[in-house]
């Protein structure tokens, strides 16, 4: 087993304390007043391992403070220890310090945050890598439930139900089912991945789910009873229902004999309508091929006109054409123009700054010793030398500025030259167009000459299209016959009188009436029928509900027992290991069911409830049974230690810190124990 012993704590400038060292026997008793620093010592080994004060906290107020609370700048906090681990030395210590810096330009230091430093053994190192020391001894968690009576009572209670099942050991759902038939069937149901849990929501709301639907199945009959119609006769309705029938069927058969005289009557003038038809469109048909003819006889012919036309038309578009191509070449030329008076004038420009630049000399007046170009003093002593050199470079320069003026000259004018040529070209095209538009617009003249001579010659006298029209049908030869068989045909036609069945009609449309009220009154029974079947099936339901909700309310009761069973029994497990602690690891609700939880309990008292004397021994025996299960021991803190008279036993080394009213400043008690 790992054991974990503190030798002595340092503690400087920590929560108030400016110095304090205290050495650690077995058993070590720190007397003291309220407020002058017990609990502190609890906070500084927290601190010293974790970072933490005794209650969890990573933020609280580490700091000396002035007498107006303010903190005192510039100082260092630190914690140290010195442990015994499985006989090792190991020197702990962890410091606070608060970084100042001066910025650029500024006369003062600025604090800009805390700084923590750590040492293993004297040997510094960083705070995560002090973390993985201190881990590797022991777990956070752990250390504080093994070091604190109160700690473990206050974690979450399914961490600590967690806990204390991994130290009795799972019961196994087998092992409860073993010789109970119920308990095995019901465990082979879990399939599939199914807890008992699951199972047993499972049937909770399968039980809750019937019960609904059991409780729904008065009100949904009552439905169905209120929409069900009221009984009548519906024998003494079918019978009238017959009878009337009988009576329509009679009067449709009158009705259809009536109907079939006259329909052969009309059947018969319908034929010979047919007959008079076909006469008329084969007359219409003579008269049309008739009109057709005479219209034909009298068509002049103007095949000649109309090629005259056509050629006017062509001749027209090509006289359009050429006047569009005249039209466009013209602007091309005005355009073309323009541009060679803009190069005169920029040639004869050139040729003027030619003139002006040729005119220019290079001339020194006697005893002139300055530059006549840039006004600058000659150097002393070489005047006539500078001058000759000064005129060169005139001369150069000019004859290079005429060089270039004469060559931007000669450019303008071989430009020009190429427009003057193009604008020629131009004139030729455009003279062409204009000969070619004369020669187009001559032969229209003769065109529309040529036509004008066709109109004015006067049509030849013809019959008129009357005239014509009866001589040809009066030569056809079944003209006349078809119109006389057509007389004859209209001559057969006669008026089919109209049946009168009015009284038939309104006869027939009373027993329809009646039939179908009829039809209506007894459709009720069908609504009948079908609601007392429906009121059948819903009690049926009802039943099959009902026996359902027996069925499976048995397995809740099996599930139920089963848990209550293994409850029992890990309850029984846990609590064997300890003396004095009981865990209530399940509870009973209002409906029966049961809900998991986690209290301590002394004596069928819950730990919440108890006084502090009976909480801190209950800790410790926590801790006992904490350190045999992980096989580890380390320093117990028991603070406000006044409260316990007498401490059950326990391996660990215990500090006790103690309120002592008659303690103005901390005393340090301690005994080592016998072996």
């Amino acid at each position: 087993m790992k054991k974990i012993e503190i030798e002595n704590l340092s503690l400087n400038n920590f929560k108030g304390i400016k110095s304090l060292k205290i050495d650690f026997k077995n058993e070590t008793d720190i007397y003291g007043a309220n407020g002058t620093g017990k609990t502190t010592i609890a906070d500084a080994v927290n601190w010293l391992w974790f970072g933490k004060d005794s209650l969890d906290r990573k933020d609280f107020e580490i700091k000396t403070l002035d007498f107006s609370g303010k903190v005192i700048p510039m100082i260092e906090h630190e914690v140290s220890a010195v442990y015994t681990i499985d006989g090792d030395t190991v020197t702990m210590r962890r410091i606070l310090k608060e970084n100042w810096v001066k910025k650029r330009g500024s006369l003062e230091s600025e604090f800009s945050g805390n700084v923590t430093e750590c040492y293993w053994n004297d040997v510094p190192m960083l705070v995560t890598d002090f973390n993985k020391k201190v881990n590797a001894i022991l777990d956070e968690q752990l250390f504080k439930m093994i070091t604190s009576p109160i700690y473990f009572n206050m974690i979450d209670w399914k961490l600590k139900r967690t806990i204390l099942t991994a130290i009795a050991g799972e019961v196994s759902d087998e092992e409860i089912a073993a010789g109970n038939p119920a308990y095995t069937a019901l465990l082979a149901n879990l399939t599939q991945g199914k807890t008992l849990e699951d199972y047993k929501a499972q049937i909770t709301a399968s039980i809750k789910k019937a019960k609904d639907d059991l409780k729904a199945i008065p009100t949904r009959i009552d439905e169905v009873t209120r929409q069900k119609p009221e009984v009548q006769d519906f024998a003494a309705l079918e019978k009238e229902r017959d009878e009337f029938q009988k009576q329509l069927d009679k009067v449709d058969g009158d009705l259809a004999n009536a109907s079939t005289a006259f329909q052969s009557k009309l059947d018969a003038q319908k034929g010979l309508r047919i007959n008079i038809n076909n006469v008329e469109i084969e007359i219409k048909n003579i008269e049309t091929e008739a009109r057709n003819e005479a219209r034909t006889r009298l068509t002049p012919d103007t095949s000649a006109l109309d090629t005259l036309t056509k050629s006017l038309s062509e001749k027209d578009h090509e006289y359009k054409s050429y006047q569009n191509a005249v039209q466009t070449l013209t602007g091309k030329k005005t355009s073309l123009e323009a541009e060679i008076k803009a190069l005169d004038v920029k040639i004869q420009a050139k040729r003027d700054e030619w003139g002006v630049e040729n005119a220019k000399e290079l001339t020194f007046n006697d005893g002139d010793c300055q530059c006549p170009t840039c006004k600058q003093d000659l150097p002393a002593g070489d005047v006539e030398a500078k001058k000759e050199e000064a005129i060169a470079t005139f001369k150069a320069n000019k004859n290079k500025t005429l060089t270039a003026i004469t060559t931007q000259g000669k450019a303008w004018s071989d430009e020009k030259e190429n427009l003057q040529n193009e604008v020629d070209g131009l004139v030729t095209r455009i003279n062409n167009g204009n000969t070619s538009m004369n020669e187009a617009n001559q032969e229209i003249e003769r065109i529309k000459s040529e036509i004008a001579s066709l109109n004015n010659v006067s049509a030849t006298d013809l019959p008129s299209e009357e005239l014509v029209y009866e001589s040809v049908l009066s030569l056809h030869p079944t003209y006349k016959t078809k119109k006389e068989k057509l007389e004859t045909l209209k001559g057969q036609l006669v008026e089919v009188p109209t049946v009168d069945n009015t009284e038939l009609v309104t006869k027939r449309k009373e027993l329809v009436d009646k039939i179908d009220n009829i039809k209506g009154s007894l459709n009720l029974k069908t609504q009948i029928d079908s609601c007392d079947n429906r009121i059948a099936e819903l009690k049926k339901e009802e039943s099959t509900l009902a026996q359902q909700i027996v069925d499976v309310e048995k397995i809740q009761f099996t599930i139920e027992n089963f848990i209550k069973e293994k409850i029992d029994r890990l309850e029984a497990t846990i609590n064997d290991k300890f003396k004095m602690v009981n865990f209530k690891m399940f509870e009973e609700q209002i409906n029966g069911g049961l809900r998991e939880t986690c209290v301590a309990m002394v004596n069928g008292v819950p730990y919440t409830d108890l006084n502090t004397a009976s909480k801190m021994n209950a800790g410790i025996d926590i801790i006992n049974t904490l350190c045999e299960f992980y096989q580890v021991k380390a320093p117990i803190f028991i603070d406000n230690a006044e409260s316990v008279h007498t401490l059950i036993e326990t391996d660990s080394q215990l500090v006790r810190l103690v309120v002592s009213e008659m303690h103005k400043q901390l005393e340090v008690k301690s005994k080592e124990l016998a072996a």
